[in-house]
């Protein structure tokens, strides 16, 4: 406990180790019967407190600095206790983050609030604060994802830039495992995305598609890239290659009078690996599109009408 003397106005510091104040006038006639001890010597040998010492003959020595040393916490601070950890500073996007993160690591049905809040290390009410539900955290995550995807250049030619988008959309998928099977069933149309789409309705409309046929063209494109990145997502085909090669095998032992087709082809069924399989369907739904461009969709076809 420190205490502070009075005596003949002046002030004295001085340290107790108990909680009395026995002895205090002799201790503080000490301390400074100390001071002024140690100013006489000063004095005498011309040596000086402050900016370093004076050797008897006057030269001027440099002090080493007193090095630092932390001094300990006082007694009636508390000790933090082991495993408790501060109190994370939430915002809409340590959110949206850390339920990138869950479906990244444990998929889309392992998304919801409570687990997002132990990703977190907060509470789930206090999510609701940033979020107003579920789905509207899952629009959110589709929405940042989204914002990887480039804009299509202007003045590209439109086949090029479809197979451009979604190449680079089915790039996105595969860096964020999990998120492809969040747009099944969802209309992800945030604002990231409009500057895109409006860039790719201008291409298609300028090369002549049918209005009708550019507007679902961005959702039939969309579907196609998700559906396949949510199948690589979740197929339990560890070893394509063996896979294919014994599925071969099996198709050509079948009864050849009743699959004849299926014997002959079985190499053709099995061909191929993933990104050549997501190319194909590509340049079919491309293919068709550009097939309007001489043959407008019809009424009997039962094609939806602005009207």
């Amino acid at each position: 406990m420190n205490a502070v003397l009075y005596t003949n106005n002046v002030y004295y510091r001085t340290a107790f180790t108990s909680s009395t104040l026995l002895g205090m006038d002799e201790t503080a006639a000490q301390a400074r019967g100390d001071d002024q001890a140690t100013g006489g010597k000063l004095a005498a040998s011309g040596e000086r407190s402050a900016g370093g010492e004076r050797s008897a003959g006057g030269e001027r020595s440099a002090r080493k600095p007193p090095a630092h040393v932390t001094p300990p916490e006082p007694p009636w601070r508390s000790t933090p206790k082991r495993g408790r950890a501060p109190r994370p500073q939430l915002s809409r996007d340590v959110v949206v983050t850390a339920a990138l993160k869950v479906v990244e690591s444990e998929g889309g049905d392992a998304l919801t609030m409570r687990r997002v809040a132990d990703e977190i290390g907060a509470s789930a009410s206090s999510l609701y604060g940033y979020v107003a539900n579920k789905e509207e955290l899952v629009q959110l995550l589709l929405e940042q994802i989204m914002t990887e995807i480039s804009f299509p250049q202007a003045g590209q030619d439109w086949q090029d830039m479809l197979r451009g988008w979604a190449r680079e959309t089915l790039g996105v998928f595969r860096r964020h495992p999990g998120v492809a099977g969040l747009t099944l069933g969802r209309v992800p149309f945030g604002p990231s995305m409009l500057a895109g789409v409006e860039r790719m309705l201008a291409a298609l409309r300028s090369a002549g598609i049918p209005d009708q046929v550019a507007v679902f063209a961005g959702d039939l494109g969309s579907l196609y890239v998700a559906a396949f990145a949510h199948e690589l997502d979740v197929t339990p085909v560890a070893e394509p290659g063996e896979f294919s090669a014994q599925a071969s095998q099996w198709l050509k032992s079948l009864p050849r009078d009743e699959f004849p087709n299926t014997v002959a082809l079985a190499d053709q069924m099995v061909a191929g690996n993933s990104d050549d399989r997501f190319e194909w369907g590509l340049d079919v739904l491309i293919r068709g599109l550009a097939s309007y461009l001489t043959s407008p969709p019809t009424r009997q076809a039962r094609w939806p009408s602005a009207d």
